[in-house]
């Protein structure tokens, strides 16, 4: 009976029988290795934010209505596409030394989501007619952008390839080609640049998976020949399960600690010191849920579906937000203090690169006000004081983030510099369009009120990171922008999970398929369903969609991170045009 292939794994004990003394296994190269990818995050972060204080200069201090972390991002990428065409080396420098790191900021940008979705608790609560309107526009706003992306995207798609003489004469394989056999090609395995890119650059995993195996692989690795001696050992102590848990966790169980010990005592001593708790408690928070997620995803006695159910369920930028909403009115209460007093102690809007400007003496302006239509209140200084807050650091990690995303946009560099690409990118400037003139009109007609809600809806569908500098600009209402984006984000999720995609992918697109005979034809990378799909999820699901088409392994998750960025580029652009801003807002208030 032929042996099946192990799976090595540094996180299974060795097996054996009482017979032989447990021995100490020997530190885990995976802990070191992200390790390093967490000090060259930190590294690349403090770069991104000198590359923002630079374009922020350069743009007047902040006096030109455009993000700064918009060009340092497209810098990223003009700088790592140059280099990559003039050095040779430059791809494998970036697979082996920056992809971890940026996958790690990348994955814990998110932290800063949570804050404009703390700060909705500023506006006044709406009665329930106008809460039933949000609901109601966002639901009508959610099915155009759906039924609009694919609809527009896969026919460009299909013209695109169907106008190539070419691919008829010849049937060599050719990635800017589609077709199809049937079947979704949202589950079909990819391979980026970089090999080896399903591992998780997480320092808060509770629980992983080696190589990237599954769930249920997990259940059946077994040792290899030189992980095991050739007598049996005892089965790890508990104890040994615990320091493995906490060595894979440091940063968390240090979070926790320091609020406890550090953060709390300031707190509540003669300094009222509110910073350092609500840092500390916002990190151990978000790293809490995080390690809780990447558990349950992780978990072998769960179905796919419950997996997906609840991963979904479990979103850090949710209950993150919710957490601290409630430590503010817990404060609020114990302290005496007004809640916006309260909020007003978690972000100052003075974030890194604010600090950087500072310190180069250039002019920096007041901040703006406008991400929730309030006036500066009583608590609100002149310019933005000399120390951070919680809420300007995790700004701080949203930015820098942001500027990673230029190394995305590297990796999928193919992707956006085919002829899908640019179908891509002309689907997401007209839905940009649209949502930005017709998003705020149709909520102001629906009897959403007052006028910042209904500005909320142009970008409904784009991420938050630069969601953003658009109601910076618009005067829109950020926190329930974040609200509904992370809303999206969860359905989508789930619904991807629970193969709510394939089944109208079966049921509407195959029957679409052959009405235009498309289906003859081999399916390759840039199948327009595939990259319809991926515009589909990218432009209505973001960061969180785009995420778990990545973590499938699906040949849509290029397309669907390109399609995200281009939306939320080009509706940054629109906004900032002050005719066509200005005339939505005086739409939205007349």
């Amino acid at each position: 009976m032929a042996s099946q292939p192990a799976v090595r794994s540094p996180h299974i004990a060795h097996l054996g029988t009482p017979t032989q003394p447990y021995r100490e296994r020997r530190p885990s190269p995976e802990r070191l290795a992200k390790l390093g990818d967490g000090a060259i995050a930190i590294f690349f972060a403090f770069v991104a934010q000198l590359l923002i204080a630079g374009f922020q200069c350069g743009l007047g201090g902040g006096r030109v209505d455009f993000p700064a972390s918009i060009l340092a991002m497209a810098a990223v990428f003009v700088i790592f596409s140059v280099s990559g065409c003039i050095l040779p080396g430059v791809e494998d420098f970036y697979c082996k030394r920056l992809k971890g790191a940026t996958d790690l900021l990348n994955r814990h940008m998110s932290i800063g989501f949570t804050i404009p979705v703390i700060m909705i608790c500023r506006g006044p609560i709406s009665d329930a007619r106008t809460i039933a309107m949000i609901i109601v526009c966002f639901a009508l706003t959610g099915i155009f952008n759906t039924v609009f992306a694919y609809a527009l995207t896969f026919p460009l798609q299909c013209l695109m390839v169907r106008s190539d003489k070419a691919f008829w004469a010849d049937g060599a394989p050719d990635s800017e080609k589609g077709g199809g056999q049937g079947g979704s090609k949202l589950r079909m395995p990819i391979r980026s640049i970089c090999e080896g890119s399903t591992t998780d650059s997480s320092l808060t995993l509770g629980t992983c998976t080696p190589g990237g195996a599954t769930p249920e692989q997990r259940l059946s690795i077994v040792p290899t020949e030189n992980s095991c001696s050739s007598e049996p050992s005892q089965p790890p102590p508990r104890w040994v399960h615990v320091r493995d848990w906490a060595l894979d966790n440091p940063m968390l169980i240090l979070c926790w600690l320091l609020a406890l010990t550090v953060g709390l005592p300031l707190r509540y001593s003669a300094s009222q010191n509110d910073v350092a708790l609500a840092t500390l408690l916002l990190f151990a928070v978000w790293l809490t849920t995080l390690t809780i997620q990447s558990a349950v995803k992780s978990a072998p006695a769960l179905a796919p579906w419950q997996r997906t159910l609840l991963a979904g369920l479990l979103n850090p930028v949710l209950w993150t937000s919710l957490a601290m909403t409630a430590y503010a009115l817990l404060d609020s209460t114990l302290s005496h203090r007004p809640l916006p007093a309260m909020l007003d102690t978690l972000q100052t809007h003075t974030t890194l690169s604010t600090l950087l400007l500072r310190a180069s003496g250039a002019t920096i302006p007041p901040p703006a006000h406008n991400n929730n239509n309030n006036p500066p209140g009583p608590t609100d200084p002149p310019h933005p004081p000399s120390w951070m807050a919680a809420g300007d650091i995790a700004i701080s990690i949203l930015n820098a983030g942001l500027v990673a995303w230029g190394c995305k946009l590297y990796e999928c560099r193919a992707q956006l510099l085919s002829r899908a690409g640019l179908g891509v990118c002309a689907a997401a400037g007209v839905l940009a369009l649209a949502n930005v003139c017709g998003g705020p009109l149709l909520a102001r007609a629906l009897g959403v009120a007052p006028p910042a809600r209904a500005l909320a809806f142009a970008a409904r569908s784009v991420t938050i990171a630069l969601a953003d500098p658009v109601m910076g600009a618009l005067g829109g209402d950020a926190g329930l922008n974040a609200a509904m984006v992370v809303v999206s984000g969860i359905v989508y999720q789930m619904g991807l999970g629970l193969g709510v995609g394939g089944w109208l992918e079966r049921r509407v697109v195959g029957r679409l398929m052959r009405v235009i005979e498309a289906a003859t034809v081999q399916q390759r990378a840039n199948d327009p369903r595939t990259v319809a799909a991926g515009v589909t999820v990218g432009i209505n699901a973001a960061a969180m969609g785009t995420a778990y088409l990545y973590e499938t392994q699906s040949e849509a998750a290029p397309h669907a991170a390109l399609s995200m960025m281009a939306l939320g580029v080009m509706t940054v652009v629109f906004s900032s045009i002050s005719p066509l801003a200005r005339w939505v807002i005086d739409g939205v208030s007349a």
